[in-house]
Formats: C-alpha cells, sequence, structure tokens
C-alpha cells in the first residue's frame, strides 16, 4: 500500500503524498519493531542446526509452533515477508537507509538471507549451512525441515517461495548488492522452471503425473514419494490453489504464465461455489481467486474484489490496484 499511495501522490493525486508518507512511517516503525527483537518469543540463532528459529518451540516445548519454524520448517515462506518489507521501505525513503534504525535492520534482514540461503563457499560462513532449503539438482526447495517424514520431505506453496526470492532480489537491488540481486535473479530462474514442470500442470506440459491427477492443475503437497492433493492445513480446493497464489503481488505473473491460469480457471476455479456464487458462500479465499483472475479478465476481476470478502493478508485496496494495472491478455 506504500507504494501504490506513493505512486498516486507522484502522478495523479497529489494529496495523497500525507497518506504515502504516513504509510512509510507506519512500515519502518513496524520493521524496526521487528529488527529489536523484544517480541515475546524473540528470534534466537541454534547452535546445533546453525540458523535463526523462533524461541517459542523451546519455551513451549512445542515443535509444532510457529508452524515448525523451530525445526526449520518454511523459513523461505515466511522470512520473505521481512525482506520484502524491508527492500521497499527502504527504497521508498532514501534518507532512512542510514539511519541507525535501519542499519539494524539490514542487519537483521542480512541474517535471515543467510539463514535460508547463504551463497559463501563451503565452510567460509561459520554461522549457516549453504542454500539450506534451496535444491539445486531438484530446482526447487524443500519446505520441510529437520524431522523426518514417512514420504520425504515437501514443498508446498510455491509462490511463497517465489516472493522470497523475489524480495532478494529487490533488497539486492535497494541496497546496492550486485552478486545478491543476481543470485536471486538465478535461482528464480531455474525455480520458476521447476514450478512449471512439476508443480503447475499445464495441458502440453510434460507428462511428470499420471493423466488423471494432472487433471487437478496444481501438485498440492509435493513429497519425495508422492504428491497429495491436499495441503496441510485444508482439503478444500480453493485452498489447495490459493495456496499457489500467495501473496498477490507482481511477480506472480512470472511463476503463472497466463495460459496456465486460463487452463486452471476453467478446469477447476470457476467450477467452486466461492467463484460461481461467490455472494452465497462468502470466503476470503475468493478474492485471492479473483486476484489471480484479474491477468485474464481485469474488469470482472475488479468488480468482484470490489464487494467479496478478503483475505487476512490481503487488502482490498491492494487488490483492487493489482486488478487495474493488470494488462490486457494476449492475442
Amino acid at each position: 500500500m506504500c507504494l501504490v499511495a506513493r505512486q498516486l501522490a507522484d502522478t495523479t493525486n497529489p494529496e495523497m503524498r500525507d497518506v504515502a508518507e504516513h504509510g512509510i512511517s507506519k512500515l519502518q516503525q513496524l520493521l524496526s519493531q521487528f529488527a529489536d527483537n523484544q517480541s515475546a518469543f524473540p528470534l534466537v540463532y541454534d547452535t546445533v542446526y546453525k540458523g535463526i528459529i523462533s524461541s517459542e518451540a523451546l519455551a513451549r516445548n512445542d515443535m509444532n509452533v510457529d508452524f515448525g519454524n523451530g525445526v526449520y520448517n518454511d523459513h523461505h515462506y515466511h522470512y520473505g515477508y521481512i525482506v520484502t518489507a524491508a527492500a521497499m521501505a527502504l527504497y521508498l525513503d532514501p534518507n532512512w537507509r542510514h539511519s541507525a534504525d535501519a542499519v539494524k535492520l539490514r542487519t537483521v534482514v542480512d541474517t535471515l538471507i543467510r539463514d535460508v540461503a547463504t551463497s559463501s563457499p563451503m565452510g567460509s560462513d561459520p554461522y549457516f549451512p549453504r542454500y539450506r532449503y534451496f535444491n539445486w539438482w531438484l530446482g526447487h526447495s524443500y519446505s520441510h525441515g529437520v524431522t523426518p517424514m514417512a514420504d520425504g520431505k515437501d514443498e508446498e506453496s510455491t509462490s511463497e517461495e517465489v516472493n522470497f526470492l523475489y524480495g532478494i532480489a529487490l533488497y539486492g537491488q535497494v541496497t546496492e548488492n550486485a552478486e545478491q540481486q543476481a543470485l536471486a535473479k538465478l535461482i528464480l530462474k531455474v525455480y520458476v522452471r521447476a514450478v512449471n514442470t512439476y508443480f503447475l500442470l499445464r495441458n502440453d506440459g510434460p507428462a511428470i503425473h499420471p493423466a488423471g491427477f494432472s487433471k487437478n492443475k496444481v501438485t498440492g503437497v509435493f513429497f519425495d514419494n508422492k504428491c497429495d492433493y491436499t495441503t496441510w492445513f485444508s482439503p478444500n480446493k480453493e485452498c489447495i490453489h490459493g495456496i499457489q497464489m500467495i501473496p498477490v503481488s507482481p511477480i506472480l505473473e512470472v511463476s503463472r504464465p497466463p495460459r496456465f491460469v486460463r487452463e486452471e480457471w476453467d478446469e477447476v476455479l470457476s467450477r467452486l461455489p466461492i467463484v460461481h456464487d461467490w455472494r452465497a458462500n462468502q470466503s476470503g479465499w475468493t478474492s485471492l481467486l479473483f486476484a489471480n483472475y484479474s491477468v485474464l479478465d481485469r474488469e470482472k476481476a475488479f468488480e468482484v474484489l470490489s464487494m467479496c470478502p478478503m483475505d487476512d493478508g490481503l487488502s482490498r485496496a491492494w487488490a483492487l490496484y493489482y486488478a487495474a494495472t493488470r494488462p490486457p491478455p494476449s492475442r
């Protein structure tokens, strides 16, 4: 929303400048609070597996809290939100970049990036393993951490990993770290290829999965030894597909090409009650599905997004802006 307000202030609505400045200031304050690490369960360094984890798992003796963050689940999903937000805050206010708060924030963000994807030559970074999550041979990461699973490790939300890599690229750009930016772009290219080979199932794609399974259009939870058309939190189709669409950002179009979006919409999503009869089936997932649909029909998406319930992580203003700014589909 800070980006939207700033763009409006700089182009068509100068009166939005106060709104933009207020939003940017609030974002800086929230990020500074995060960097202070004074929450009820602050982040700590784990000397066993050499990483940054939430201390809640240790305090409660429960490895499942925070989605299993304490046992290294999903760091490449969740830390991406901080990295991306920090990049935007630094970009929007160049004068803030060298403040004490910004310097502290950059130290924290750099550390979170090292936790997930340090690229230092083997052994040169004594605090973090190299590429903890990303498997260069497979072309994708694992979201499951250090605990064993009967069917092997897995990956679920491809879009959240895309967001993490997008965030690193933006952060590398704004901090003038060309090497970091180039690495993020490289991993992103490799990962997007893997996503469109194994996870998003186009009709003209490679025959990786059985034909009956490919009709689902997405894999759901992608294990080493199986694919399970579900999520870790719900068997509903809107969740299985919607988890591949969060967070809503421009980078989605890189990993989710319009022809796949069209197939998925026509063959699966358009048939869901929360889509074809969304007024009678109130769900925040509707907002995610129609934000995704905006690459095909931005006018219809805008109409629905102006009235439907919103996902907790998607504001109506951003959803409407996103829909309105999608380019017309190519003919």
